[in-house]
């Protein structure tokens, strides 16, 4: 799958986030779920996802906070004159969201619903002495088994009230493929444009309705590790 943006502005992006987490938390004095809710409705934060200079390495993380809690109706409080040296949870906890949105391309607030600043700070013990890959596998997953109850052929059939084997006999398509689609070991999204329109016409619903995919993290950073914290 497709990154969000350049991987030359990735640890950039990572340690501003960090930094800028950890200033609205320790400095401004939010609490998880006040500024789980800023930044789901950031401007900056939109920006962010799509790589923009500006924001992820144009200024200080201190510098993103307070432009975000201004925006949200603030005050935000003077940048730090110095940064502390040792790495606190807060900030680890805004480091891996960044490269988790980086490597899945996912919103910001699309994570904070299975991810929520909160939990990911609760995740520092064990999971800071663990790759950040590991990390956005685990985030990632959450947010595939959220969403394989709303989307795809499954949740479509069920929001039907049809079993397997009436959908096979109503729209004409075998049960075993029916069966093969719903598990993912046959991806909809080839099947023939009479298959799809046959189900989609069936169930009510558009083709788009019924060709979510689990999203699949293929990369292995070799940038970024834990050292760099």
């Amino acid at each position: 799958m497709t990154c969000a943006y350049s991987e030359m502005y990735l640890e950039d992006a990572m340690r501003t986030l960090g930094e800028a987490v950890d200033f609205a938390l320790c400095d401004q004095g939010l609490n998880s779920a006040e500024l789980t809710a800023i930044l789901s409705n950031a401007l900056e934060m939109r920006q962010f996802e799509r790589g923009m200079p500006r924001v992820i390495c144009g200024m200080s993380g201190d510098e993103l906070a307070r432009e975000i809690i201004a925006g949200a109706g603030l005050k935000p409080v003077e940048c730090r004159e110095s940064y502390p040296l040792d790495r606190s949870p807060q900030y680890w906890a805004g480091w891996v969201l960044a490269y988790t949105q980086w490597t899945s391309s996912l919103c910001f607030s699309d994570l904070f619903e299975v991810a929520p600043l909160d939990w990911i700070i609760g995740s520092y013990h064990p999971l800071h002495e663990a790759s950040e890959d590991k990390f956005a596998q685990i985030v990632i997953g959450k947010w595939n088994k959220a969403q394989a109850g709303k989307k795809g052929l499954k949740a479509a059939r069920k929001a039907a009230g049809l079993t397997q084997k009436q959908l096979a006999a109503q729209s004409g398509i075998k049960l075993r493929a029916i069966q093969l689609y719903e598990q993912n070991q046959l991806d909809l999204r080839r099947a023939s444009v009479s298959s799809a329109l046959a189900l989609a016409n069936t169930l009510e619903c558009a083709i788009e309705d019924l060709i979510w995919q689990p999203i699949v993290l293929e990369y292995d950073s070799q940038l970024c590790s834990s050292e760099k914290l």
